[in-house]
Formats: C-alpha cells, structure tokens, sequence
C-alpha cells in the first residue's frame, strides 16, 4: 500500500473555497499497489468489519435454520422461530457483538424461543428471546456467583453492561483458545 497526500486546492481548486476549506488542509487518499499481496491490501478496519460479517453471517445462518424446524421438532409440542423472534435476536446480537466477540452457541427452546449461550469455564453469558417478550440475560461470573438476572434493558441490565461482559467474555476466550472457531465448523 502506498499513501500520498495533494492539497485541497490541487485537487478541488473551487470547490474547496466554496465548502470553507482551510486552503493549507491536506486531503490524504491511500490506494492499493497492484503489487501487493491479498493479506497487504486489506485497509486499516477491513479485518474488522470482515470478523463482524462472519459473525452475523453465523447468527443469521443459525437463526435461519431454526426458522425451518418442522411443527413438533422436539416431539413434545415445538415450535420453530417466529420472524418477530428472529429479527429481535438479530437486532440485539448486532448490538451486543463487535469483531472481537466469539459465536455463541444457538439452540432452539420450547414456543419458538431461542437461547444465545456463551461459556467458558463455569463462567456463563445466556440470552434468551421470547415471542412477545424482551430478551431475557443471566450471566454467571467466573466464581459461579450470578451476577445477572432479567429483562434486557431493564432496570441493572443495560445494553452497555451485557456487552461489557460480552466483550470481557470473548477476550478470554480468545487467550485460552485461539482456535475457537473450530467448534463452529
């Protein structure tokens, strides 16, 4: 990759009077060298953005399939995904998650209700979502003792607080097991 700059006034000579440009800005511009290798192209952000792809193409993969479960999957009575279901667990992972989160484990529940689990050790994140209702998160701290209990965006369970967990949560996963992913595949 290589980078230049070329000021306002070279490239925009009226425009940027016009916008009320300072005429000594500078105006950087990066662009990719035929040259360089698939890994050297990636741009500052793009392995990001890619890591958060991956994820929502997991949950969206996931939430999919449990959509086309059949009436009675369980045999006791089952239900599959409801859309409304399906959107707000899809809202509030691309809420909650960043690049760095890990996959969280996805299973279908009883009335078309589904759990988000993420573990490690005793350690316990756990959000789950009703038809009709608001998503409901326990999270067990690392000695076993629940820390959280109830409705997402409730009253002590702010957005904020679940995806500091959450973010704490993936960091450790991370440094005990960089292969992680595996258990995905």
């Amino acid at each position: 990759m290589s980078a230049y700059s070329m000021r306002r006034q070279e490239l925009f000579p009226r425009l940027g009077l016009r916008i009320g440009a300072r005429p000594a800005a500078d105006l950087w511009m990066i662009r990719r060298t035929p040259s360089a290798t698939s890994q050297e192209l990636r741009l500052v952000g793009e392995r990001e953005s890619e890591s958060k792809l991956e994820l929502q193409t997991h949950i969206s993969g996931k939430l999919h399939e449990l959509r086309s479960l059949p009436r009675d999957w369980d045999g006791a009575g089952g239900e599959p995904l409801t859309q409304a279901v399906t959107h707000q667990a899809y809202r509030t992972m691309d809420q909650l998650t960043d690049f760095r989160s890990v996959f969280p484990f996805i299973t279908p529940g009883e009335e078309g209700s589904v759990l988000f689990e993420w573990r490690a050790g005793i350690e316990r994140l756990e959000i789950q979502f009703f038809p009709d209702e608001a998503p409901y998160v326990s999270y067990t701290d690392p000695e076993g003792f629940r820390q959280i209990e109830g409705d997402l965006g409730s009253r002590g369970v702010s957005y904020g607080g679940v995806r500091r967990i959450l973010s704490s949560l993936s960091a450790r996963i991370w440094v005990a097991n960089p292969g992680w992913k595996r258990l995905f595949s």
